[in-house]
């Protein structure tokens, strides 16, 4: 009888134990997560940046040296790729500054999921963009100042698909990336 005390005394004590290592795999897993994702994040805001800087060079240069549509176009592209270069140097320097131990579990899983939808919502403007680009080049038929419209309506389609595409990328990037590395781990969450 004694022994059996003592089994249920040690099974007792070993539960809470057991239950604690389970939240510390469970927090290192989510660190983990979170570091890879801040790394995709990383990578993801050197291809905007690159994107962006390639099209304020080229469209700063196409607008003195290209005249017409073609100016209108090169014009629209390096501005629209200010923004973007702004938000590509923003969302890397969080990235790479971003601690993961100064956020609990849940603020990381929020903050994935907030990512996620973010990223929908951009989805959703880039069509918006791509729709405004042939609403101008249609509006472009029938207008005085023709080529202005074409050129800044051909920027927007190229500019609202590429947006398009590198937002789309980045979601089912993230989502792969949780599937592997985090979703596995909120069973015993």
């Amino acid at each position: 009888m004694n022994n059996q005390v003592k089994l249920l005394f040690l099974a007792l004590l070993l539960i809470p134990i057991s239950q604690l290592i389970a939240q510390e795999n469970i927090s290192d897993s989510l660190m983990s997560f979170h570091q890879s994702r801040m790394k995709i994040n990383e990578t993801a805001m050197l291809v905007l940046g690159g994107w962006a800087a390639g099209n304020i060079l080229i469209g700063t240069y196409g607008n003195f040296k290209a005249s017409g549509e073609a100016k209108y176009f090169h014009q629209f592209n390096a501005a629209w790729n200010v923004v973007n270069l702004g938000i590509a140097a923003f969302g890397y320097f969080n990235a790479a500054n971003s601690d993961p131990a100064s956020m609990t579990n849940i603020e990381i899983i929020k903050d994935f999921n907030s990512l996620q939808s973010f990223l929908l919502l951009n989805a959703g403007l880039d069509v918006a963009y791509i729709a405004t680009g042939f609403y101008l080049k249609e509006r472009s038929k029938n207008s005085s100042s023709s080529e202005r419209l074409r050129g800044y309506g051909n920027s927007l389609l190229l500019q609202g698909g590429f947006l398009l595409a590198f937002d789309v990328a980045l979601y089912f990037i993230h989502q792969h990336n949780a599937d592997i590395n985090l979703y596995p781990h909120l069973e015993s969450f």
